[in-house]
């Protein structure tokens, strides 16, 4: 059981991250959907699609379609021998008028039947364990190039079934969360070619804590910070003729959740004490201010916090695309990867596929083999090809 909770309470990949940062329901930083992951996981300043309420909820008022609705799934894991974890994710959006738009989510993980064994090895019980988010959110138009959004998210971490083992009660987690997101996207000319210029900035998963759980003689347990994260990017698309398009982007990404501190045990007093760092258990806004300057290395360790993903897209026709990227981790060794993906569309039908290739030698990574796999269905897109003259 104790196995259990901390692959979902932190990561699968704390055991070989540098200083890691531990925070509850990790399930939701797993990129959805596979034209993201195509391109090096990355979406709060790419043209606008069915699934930005993951990435930035201010993008579906640029939206081309009406209304859309998708669904992916991601059978995850795979590359450590998991034949029954799978996340599911179903999002929706509706353009009220050319100023505001509404969209909706639902993400669904399920970590298959599970089996909860004592530290003695003695039968406890059997369970389904599982994860789900419900949220939805609004946007609106501030300007013709600028637009705001957010969302509000319910949360739910049943991994433990309700079980009691060694004086201690687990229970589902239950947490409410915010998002804010802002993008701006304007048509621009180079030349002979015309494009888009878009950037975006969004904090995503502003949170309660989650509580898993507590000791009999506590009134209660341990609490945990929720995914708190932080995105800035931009991206330049460019149609380069008639029949060819070209897209490319580059986003950074930080937890605004608190870095562990180092600690050691005093001599003298035999107690553990801050040598570096600061003490991680504050309240969540405080978190996430912290978050900036708590890293026990320092200024150098806090860079080292700031993910980058960089990604492209070639699209022929406005029908089909491929698509590479690339996401780079430095603390975690195994978020070192290449993603390829390709995409094609039939009238208002699309279907995307990505694939992650682990970069770095020696290491058997968890998400290796990992594909992506999302079906959309647009509504009011207009399937004309634009021109030159008419962008």
């Amino acid at each position: 059981m104790l196995t259990l909770l901390s692959l979902v309470v932190g990561s699968v990949f704390a055991q070989e991250a540098d200083n890691p940062i531990v925070f509850a329901m990790p399930v939701l930083t797993v990129v959805p959907d596979a034209r993201a992951s195509g391109m090096g996981d990355m979406g709060v300043a790419t043209l606008p699609t069915t699934n930005d309420q993951h990435w930035n909820a201010s993008k579906y008022v640029f939206n081309e379609a009406k209304s859309g609705v998708s669904l992916s799934y991601i059978p995850w894991l795979r590359g450590i021998g998991t034949s029954n974890i799978n996340l599911l994710y179903l999002t929706g959006f509706y353009r009220i008028d050319n100023k505001q738009a509404i969209g909706a989510s639902l993400r669904y993980f399920s970590l298959g039947a599970m089996t909860f064994w004592g530290e003695q090895q003695e039968f406890i019980k059997s369970s389904n364990p599982n994860e789900m988010a419900i949220d939805v959110s609004y946007s609106r138009l501030l300007g013709e190039y600028f637009s705001a959004g957010v969302a509000f998210r319910y949360l739910r971490s049943d991994i433990t079934g309700g079980s009691y083992n060694s004086g201690t009660v687990f229970q589902p987690a239950n947490a409410w969360s915010a998002d804010i997101g802002f993008y701006y996207n304007e048509p621009i000319r180079l030349g002979a070619m015309t494009g888009v210029v878009s950037a975006g900035l969004s904090i995503t998963n502003i949170g309660s804590k989650m509580n898993y759980g507590y000791a009999e003689n506590e009134a209660r347990g341990k609490t945990y910070f929720l995914p708190t994260t932080g995105r800035l990017g931009g991206n330049l698309k460019l149609d380069l003729d008639y029949y060819n398009e070209l897209s490319f982007g580059v986003e950074l990404n930080k937890y605004l959740v608190p870095t562990p501190p180092r600690i050691e045990k005093n001599e003298v007093t035999g107690e553990d004490e801050i040598v570096a760092g600061k003490d991680n258990n504050v309240s969540m806004l405080k978190g996430m201010i912290q978050s900036f300057y708590d890293a026990p290395g320092g200024f150098k360790e806090e860079l080292k916090e700031i993910v980058i993903g960089i990604g492209a897209e070639y699209t022929y026709s406005r029908v089909f695309s491929v698509r590479g990227g690339y996401y780079y981790d430095y603390k975690w060794p195994q978020h070192k990867y290449a993603t390829l993906g390709a995409g094609i569309i039939y009238y208002m039908f699309s279907f995307d596929v990505s694939y992650l290739i682990p970069v770095v030698a020696g290491l058997q990574s968890p998400l290796a083999n990992t594909l992506h796999l999302t079906l959309s269905i647009d509504f009011g897109k207009s399937m004309r090809r634009r021109t030159f003259a008419n962008n």
